[in-house]
């Protein structure tokens, strides 16, 4: 990853560059001109408005690889509290970094990806280099010189432990470029400022900012970073990993980049003087250490200036370096500095460059343009071959052209590839880059940049689903389209039939075969009425959408006396709303199961009409608790509460439900597909039906906010007392409080609603406190249940219990909101006027 500060106060542009792309290559201003000169239940639905029962996602099947080549992706988490390093206790495990699952490597086994990469930072490894100077007091805080940090070292082990389960192997990626950031030892081995961990599992810190040292590697005398230390850490690691069944190589050191030139032991600022030999020097002597102790697990060894594909030839000269089994590792993104950090196509043509290739625009052979140069060098020089980064940005098709091309062209050449940014960690989720699984219609929704990569590598994996509107005035026509995630071998095709009348433009619909494929229809409602849309597989190995209903009643409140719970999609359906019931939450977005009382509950797909094709709504949990050395968080829990399915978050460190989005950022990610459905000063409204345990209830229901600021709007407790809360970026507040507590252990439906100069408080549908505030049009990128985010750190939720929740964007009558409010009452099995 090209390196960036990932602070709580980082900007949501510099966020986006820290869970994104990697920096392969192209890496800043600099390289470019580098670059270019060079060359449930009757109340419930399951998605869309879709009335269908909770559905269990497939065991996958796949037609094995042609061979082994492996491929698979960076399991990210464990690198990303870089910034935090020694100057904060910004090192909590689930909050500030996160250690892949057990089910994400599952999944991945489970889709035919058979090995995997694991970003690790050496500092959190290794707390203190083996040649430092320390005197007793500060050893005692830090650690000894070259000892293992005990927790970090069980996570990787754990991840090994996974693997092996799993039947695939991983790479431990040192995550480091080259340099190590570390206190500065005072000449009695002391740390100014040393502070010890408030937690176990927070490593030490100096509250001195001053006393924090970025050492890197150099030739020179005096180097800050030692071939010595270098050689003692992955020694240390080949005797720990070397044989566990799991491990599947050594990735020496990602991304070297702005090495020292010749004689001198600092950064270099000018690329083309550096010192293109030192890398190559500690890197052969870490190799020849290795393979004293390990003649058998590969090396990974990527080059100077990010890896890049296009700087193998000609930026390492001393490649290939002496030792068996090495495999070079390239980094090869499709955007013009090779960052993996822009997401517009249409901005990246704008620059008019590509780095590594030409001083012309990018176009859909840009990454075989740059892996080519490497493929061609390393077949030349006898080199084995590994595109350990890449990445395919997912707001518009010609990105996954370039991606297909540049997989196909390493599936062809025997090059093993691995896309960026799986994992766990929250902020990965729906990233402009990323390998994440998601959940919708109560299925595993497979990572855009997946089906590409299974396409190459010949594995057959598919699932469909569909999206659309659910609104449909008479003679309004609505367009739905029906889509595959994964790759199909062979079209799809559908028949659509509509339950009550109304005009398809076609009765069939055929998804093509390939990755990512999609087809659409239209349907114009007949006046005043529901309709229930079915699809039958005619052909094809899949399942199909579940039903869709489509709604186009003159009056959907009035609606309600003859049936609840259409009044309320139909409502739902007309202001595109999100819905999340917890009869629908499952254990897991991973291949879950519907989740029983007693049971984690990890995913909840939206079954209101908020989401679309590439916006899924869903709400899940993905923190790690797959061993106690993870520490206190933990997900919701399902509990059965009269018969009806609720979240319990009173355990303390229970975290909630996140659906994480995008802010459009100019240049970078100005149309993104993956978006809150409003911003703060919109008219909106949020409903849900929770309970609280007992008397003294704080916490937050729901929250829309930026991650990486502190605006938000939220529903909460404050003393079991109900608030509607809004925080503008100014740190200007309106709070609505309920003169009354909430009785204990009595599910109820709380709400509130927001437009300019007017916002409501509600509880079981009557006003309880209002506020006459203007908000200003600040944008979200995440929505919460249970719990919130402020600034990048967790605001643990109410401890209380969860039903359902509804959220959109519009200002719903009276009659309207009663409605929804009704309907959420009997998601907790309550009787509202």
């Amino acid at each position: 990853m090209k390196r960036r500060e990932f602070t709580k106060a980082a900007t949501a542009a510099a966020a986006v560059a820290v869970v994104t792309g990697c920096g392969g290559g192209g890496g800043g201003d600099s390289a470019v001109a580098a670059g270019a000169a060079s060359s449930g239940g009757a109340a419930s639905s399951s998605g869309g408005g879709t009335v269908a029962g909770p559905i269990v996602s497939p065991t996958p099947v796949l037609v094995p690889s042609p061979t082994a080549l492996a491929i698979g992706t960076n399991l990210t988490g464990m690198e990303v509290a870089e910034g935090n390093l020694r100057v904060n206790a910004g090192t909590l495990p689930n909050v500030d970094y996160t250690v892949p699952r057990k089910a994400d490597v599952a999944w991945t086994a489970a889709n035919g990806y058979n090995k995997n990469r694991l970003p690790i930072k050496w500092e959190l490894l290794q707390p203190m280099l083996s040649d430092t100077q320390a005197n007793a007091a500060t050893r005692a805080v830090i650690g000894e010189p070259g000892a293992f940090n005990a927790n970090y070292q069980s996570y990787i082990t754990g991840v090994l432990d996974a693997h092996a389960a799993a039947g695939s192997k991983c790479i431990i990626d040192l995550h480091n470029s080259c340099r190590y950031r570390d206190f500065v030892f005072q000449p009695d081995g002391s740390v100014i400022g040393l502070t010890p961990s408030p937690d176990p599992l927070i490593q030490a810190f100096t509250t001195n900012g001053g006393q924090v040292q970025t050492r890197i590697m150099a030739l020179a005398p005096g180097a800050t970073l030692s071939q010595a230390a270098f050689i003692a850490f992955w020694t240390s690691a080949a005797r720990i990993w070397k044989d566990h069944p799991g491990f599947g190589g050594y990735g020496l050191m990602n991304e070297p980049h702005e090495m020292p030139a010749p004689g001198t032991t600092v950064e270099s600022i000018n690329l083309d003087n550096q010192d293109l030999s030192i890398w190559p020097a500690y890197a052969q002597a870490a190799i020849n250490a290795i393979r004293a102790i390990d003649p058998v697990n590969p090396v990974y060894l990527g080059g100077n200036d990010w890896s890049g594909a296009m700087w193998l030839a000609t930026r390492t000269p001393a490649f290939p370096l002496q030792g068996a089994n090495i495999i070079y590792e390239v980094h090869s993104y499709l955007d013009a500095r090779n960052t993996g950090q822009r997401f517009d196509f249409d901005a990246d043509v704008a620059l008019g460059f590509t780095v590594g290739v030409s001083q012309t625009p990018i176009t859909v052979n840009t990454g075989v343009d740059r892996l080519k140069q490497a493929v061609d060098y390393a077949s030349a020089h006898g080199m084995k071959l590994a595109m350990t980064e890449g990445g395919m940005p997912i707001d518009d098709p010609r990105w996954q052209e370039s991606w297909q091309r540049m997989v196909n062209l390493a599936r062809q050449n025997g090059v093993e590839f691995y896309s960026w940014n799986g994992g766990s960690h929250w902020l990965l989720h729906n990233a402009g880059i990323n390998f994440v699984p998601g959940w919708h219609q109560n299925k595993t929704l497979e990572p855009q940049a997946s089906g590409p990569m299974k396409q190459a590598a010949g594995l057959a994996l598919g699932t469909v689903f569909d999206d659309g509107p659910g609104w449909s005035p008479a003679g309004t026509p609505i367009t739905i389209t029906v889509y595959s995630r994964g790759v199909l071998t062979a079209p799809v095709t559908l028949s659509v039939s509509s339950s009550n009348g109304g005009s398809l433009s076609k009765t069939q619909v055929v998804v093509p075969a390939g990755a990512n494929q999609q087809d659409t229809f239209t349907f114009t409602a007949a006046a005043n009425t529901v309709t229930t849309l079915t699809y039958t597989v005619v052909s094809g190995d899949v399942a199909p959408p579940p039903p869709r209903k489509v709604y186009s009643l003159a009056d959907p409140a009035a609606f309600a006396a003859t049936s609840l719970t259409d009044a309320a999609l139909a409502i739902i359906a007309k202001y595109s709303a999100c819905k999340w019931e917890l009869n629908n939450g499952f254990t897991d977005y991973e291949v879950g199961t519907p989740a029983a009382a007693g049971q984690e509950v990890r995913a909840i797909a939206d079954s209101g009409y908020g989401s679309s094709v590439g916006n899924a709504m869903e709400m899940l949990n993905s923190v790690n608790t797959d061993s106690p050395a993870m520490g206190n968080f933990r997900a919701p829990i399902m509990r059965v509460t009269n018969g009806r399915k609720n979240s319990d978050h009173s355990a303390p460190g229970t975290m909630g439900f996140l659906c994480r989005k995008a802010i459009p950022t100019a240049g970078i990610q100005p149309n993104p597909r993956n978006l809150v459905p409003y911003n703060q000063g919109d008219p909106q409204f949020t409903i849900a039906a929770v309970s609280v345990p007992g008397a003294g209830v704080d916490g937050i229901v729901f929250q829309a906010s930026s991650v990486f600021q502190a605006y938000r709007s939220e529903l909460a407790f404050a003393n079991s007392q109900l608030q509607a809360r809004w925080r503008d970026p100014s740190g200007a507040t309106v709070t609505v409080t309920s003169p009354t507590p909430l009785p204990p252990n009595a599910p109820a439906v709380v709400s509130f609603t927001s437009a300019p100069g007017a916002q409501r408080l509600r509880i079981n549908s009557a006003v309880v406190g209002s506020a006459a505030a203007s908000l200003g049009g600040n944008p979200f990128d995440q929505l919460l249940i249970g719990w919130g985010l402020a600034s990048a750190f967790p605001a643990l939720g109410f401890r209380g219990n969860v039903y359902s929740v509804i959220t959109g964007k519009g200002a719903p009558t009276a009659a309207e909101l009663a409605v929804l409010e009704r309907y959420l009452g009997t998601t907790a099995g309550i009787t509202l006027p």
